[in-house]
């Protein structure tokens, strides 16, 4: 009996030397996590202590890095070493994700370290199409790993190369935009509000010049928006036959009409329908571009580029966290 014992023992013993040998065997995944503190009106540092302890608990190491000023990000990505992680992590909305973004099309990186977001601005309409607004849900959906590419816009204006994943606007598109960051503190809604304020009060047809595939365009307009996303705004379904993967890009050229069809026109928005009105031109291609000279332009929920510029779809240019 004793003899048994003493086996059983043994025998116990080798299977947990065995199982710490493996576990030691296992790497750990070790991620980046850069945090915008400014996004969603600062509520992302208190979204990143909630999902922290997930990574803590599932065996998965972090280290994080909070943005202190406009394009830190991109700044951060380009000049860092980030070999030693398995994935890129931002905590915060659209404007925090374009910054992740340039940085890896810019350094190079975008195919080598998988991008994953954690949903802490107010727009958030990227991770809208991900079907993911859970910080919580997100969070696990990187620690589970799976990873699919996405389609990025190249944009040349002046031989300068920029890029954008998730919208490029002109006219009102853009208007609607500069207004809203003067209504921050309406949250999401201040893109609806900034939109009818826009039309009703500031209301202007802008001339607009560009090559759309084959088809050439000269004259006035409304809008012109060339989208990645199905989303835009806060939960406006601004191009709803868009897919993140297929290799195109989706734009919507609205016509020179009246304040009441331009106030129709959006109120469609918001079910995807808009694009079934006449006024409306909707095109899947691969490139465009826009001549008109001087004229602001809303990337990504950021006025940061202006007219002229090339722009064509780089296929399955990035990876991301997610199971498209």
């Amino acid at each position: 009996m004793p003899r048994s014992i003493n086996r059983i023992g043994f025998v116990i013993k080798r299977i947990k030397i065995y199982f710490l040998v493996r576990m030691k065997q296992i790497k750990r995944k070790k991620f980046c996590i850069l945090v915008n503190p400014v996004a969603g009106d600062g509520k992302t540092t208190k979204i990143f202590t909630k999902i922290q302890p997930l990574f803590d608990t599932s065996s998965v190491q972090s280290v994080k890095y909070f943005s202190n000023r406009p394009g830190f990000i991109t700044d951060f990505i380009i000049n860092s070493n980030l070999s030693e992680f398995d994935g890129l992590c931002v905590v915060g909305g659209d404007g925090t994700i374009h910054e992740a973004v340039l940085g890896l099309m810019k350094s190079g990186k975008a195919k080598s370290i998988p991008l994953g977001i954690i949903p802490g601005g107010t727009g958030n309409a990227f991770i809208e199409d991900l079907g993911c607004r859970d910080p919580i849900r997100a969070a696990h959906q990187i620690i589970d790993g799976k990873v699919s590419p996405i389609d990025i816009f190249q944009i040349v204006h002046n031989e300068a190369t920029s890029y954008a994943f998730n919208i490029i606007g002109w006219g009102l598109a853009s208007d609607v935009n500069i207004r809203a960051e003067q209504l921050r503190w309406l949250g999401g809604m201040r893109y609806s509000i900034s939109a009818i304020i826009n039309i009703m009060t500031f209301f202007k047809k802008r001339r607009l010049q560009m090559k759309l595939a084959d088809d050439v365009i000269d004259g006035n307009y409304l809008f012109f928006v060339a989208l990645n996303t199905i989303h835009t705004g806060k939960g406006m379904k601004m191009a709803p036959h868009a897919k993140l993967n297929d290799g195109l890009i989706d734009t919507i050229l609205v016509r020179d009409v009246s304040k009441l069809r331009a106030v129709k026109i959006f109120t469609q928005v918001f079910s995807g329908s808009h694009i079934f009105d006449p006024s409306v031109e909707y095109q899947q291609v691969k490139t465009f571009s826009i001549h008109t000279k001087g004229d602001l332009l809303n990337i990504d929920g950021e006025n940061t580029g202006h007219t002229p510029i090339n722009v064509s779809v780089v296929p399955n240019a990035l990876q991301i966290f997610a199971d498209l």
